[in-house]
C-alpha cells in the first residue's frame, strides 16, 4: 500500500514585540499603563473589530469597567490583565497598539479540562480561568471623564 504524504507550510505573522529581545528593549511609547493612571480615567480603545470604553477603577490591580465588543454590551466590572501578542508574554496592566487586551470577567470563572497523554496513559486535570482576548488594538484615546474631549490619540 502506498501512503501519500502532504507537507503543509504555514506562515504565522506576529508583531515585532513577540520577539523577547524586542519586547524587553521596547520603549513602550505607543500605549498606556492603567496602573499609572488616575481612578475614573476613561479610555476609548479601538481594536480591529470593536470599540471599547474602559474606565479605570483601580489600575494597580487591574479593576476597570469595560463596555464594547461582543461580550460587554453594558459597563461591566472586569480585571484587565494587560496586552499580549497572543502568546504567553503579557505587558501587565498595559494597553498597547498592535497587541491584544486580555480581560478576565468578574467574578473569576474557573474552568478545567482533562488531558489524556497517550504515551504514558495518564490523565491530567488542567485548571485555569476564563480569559477574553480582544482583536489587535488599533488606537487609544484618553480623557479624565466622558464629558471632556479626548486628550491623547495614538
Amino acid at each position: 500500500m502506498v501512503k501519500n504524504e502532504t507537507t503543509v507550510t504555514e506562515t504565522i505573522s506576529c508583531p515585532k514585540g513577540a520577539i523577547l529581545d524586542a519586547w524587553s528593549d521596547s520603549e513602550w511609547n505607543d500605549g498606556v499603563q492603567i496602573d499609572q493612571m488616575e481612578e475614573l480615567t476613561t479610555l476609548a480603545v479601538q481594536t480591529s473589530n470593536s470599540l471599547y470604553e474602559i474606565t479605570v477603577l483601580n489600575g494597580h490591580i487591574g479593576e476597570v469597567l469595560v463596555r464594547g465588543g461582543e461580550f460587554f454590551p453594558v459597563r461591566t466590572p472586569v480585571r484587565l490583565e494587560g496586552s499580549t501578542c497572543g502568546g504567553s508574554i503579557l505587558k501587565r496592566r498595559g494597553i498597547y497598539v498592535g497587541l491584544r487586551m486580555e480581560i478576565v470577567p468578574q467574578p473569576v470563572e474557573l474552568v478545567s479540562r482533562v488531558e489524556y497523554d497517550p504515551t504514558t496513559g495518564e490523565k491530567e486535570i488542567l485548571l485555569g480561568h476564563k480569559v477574553i482576548t480582544t482583536s489587535s488594538i488599533q488606537s487609544k484615546e484618553s480623557s479624565s471623564n466622558l464629558r471632556r474631549t479626548p486628550q491623547l490619540r495614538l
